[in-house]
């Protein structure tokens, strides 16, 4: 696992990887005493930066909604149509947010274009707006990422619910706790998905649209499936939406947020999705951390464990271990930030 290697191009700080090789895959849940430490330190000494791509297929799409508040919308209009991004970057307004608006991007792929044309946005939003307690960072995966096997959705409702404490405290991503507003707008989801899921075990006949009905309990929930109309093709209103990932206007963040979603649901119809750790990592939680109250606190045995089942290189790895990690912080206070860990 150790050795000497010359430093990527997309990172700051390598020597992270001179300590464990970034297309490598090992097992971060299985290390213990000097070397978790090591590692630990390692990750908490590297800074991220944004890629050209994540290494997605061509059938992988998403989309993205990026609220801000105390906006100046003129002059966004002005600089969107300045650099050719008004047309396919829709600006629009949003009641539920302070004098708010938000953005909603085109069907994107994992393309250089797409990475770039979101810092830009980032940058033209963060000098005429800013993020505010009500704002979110919605993000939407086409459902050809999870296909049409029942029990690839089975998978990952069970996924979800057992590490949906792990997930949130990543999609907190610069900030330390969720925005006020995430219990009325993203609702936790845990205990309700575990349910479902038990209730699709009586079932022998499962279709997907029973799955469906089961486990769309409202619009304003962690995982909305509302625009879930066809499990074959990306149209656009057939998406997986994510709508707890607070707001940001740090494109770095949000690409670590559609890294993990986008695994999340490709681990999920996997073969090697591995149904003994999950269902033994819930009954070891239960229903202990499945409350928002929770989710701000930092698990690392589970969150190594989620990482690694769902990422396939350590370059991944480090990536969501940085962000969820956030230098060991923890806090409640509104729009409280940790210590800075992205390249600038």
């Amino acid at each position: 696992m150790l050795g000497n290697i010359k430093k990527p191009n997309e990172i700051v700080d390598a020597s992270i990887f001179n300590f464990i090789k970034p297309g490598a895959n090992d097992s971060l849940s299985s290390m213990s005493g000097i070397e978790l430490q090591d590692l630990l330190y390692y990750v908490e000494n590297c800074y991220l930066e944004l890629r050209s791509h994540l290494g997605f297929d061509d059938k992988v799409t998403f989309g993205l909604e990026l609220e801000f508040e105390n906006a100046v919308r003129k002059r966004i209009e002005q600089k969107l149509e300045e650099y050719r991004l008004d047309e396919a970057w829709q600006l629009r307004g949003d009641g539920s947010l302070h004098n708010g608006a938000e953005i909603n991007s085109p069907i994107l792929k994992d393309v250089s274009d797409s990475w770039s044309q979101l810092k830009k946005v980032c940058q033209i939003v963060y000098k005429h707006a800013s993020i505010d307690k009500h704002s979110g960072g919605h993000i939407h995966v086409g459902t050809q990422v999870l296909g049409n096997k029942t029990e690839s959705w089975k998978n990952f409702i069970k996924l979800w619910s057992v590490y949906e404490n792990i997930i949130y405290r990543f999609v907190y991503g610069d900030y330390l706790s969720a925005r006020p507003s995430m219990e009325k707008y993203a609702e936790p989801m845990a205990k309700n998905f575990w349910k479902d899921y038990q209730g699709m075990l009586e079932c022998d006949s499962l279709t997907l649209n029973d799955i469906l009905r089961k486990v769309s309990h409202q619009r304003y929930q962690a995982v909305n499936f509302n625009n879930v109309s066809n499990f074959d093709c990306f149209q656009t209103k057939n998406t997986i939406e994510f709508r707890c990932p607070n707001g940001t206007l740090e494109p770095v963040i949000w690409q670590n947020n559609v890294n993990l979603f986008v695994h999340l649901l490709q681990y999920s119809k996997s073969t090697g999705y591995d149904d003994d750790m999950v269902q033994k990592r819930r009954r070891i939680n239960k229903d202990r951390y499945s409350s928002l109250n929770f989710y701000g606190e930092i698990y690392l045995q589970q969150s190594l464990e989620l990482c690694d089942m769902i990422f396939t290189n350590n370059f991944d790895k480090v990536y969501f271990l940085r962000q969820y990690l956030k230098s060991f912080e923890i806090g409640n206070k509104e729009l409280a930030k940790p210590k800075l860990f992205v390249k600038k």
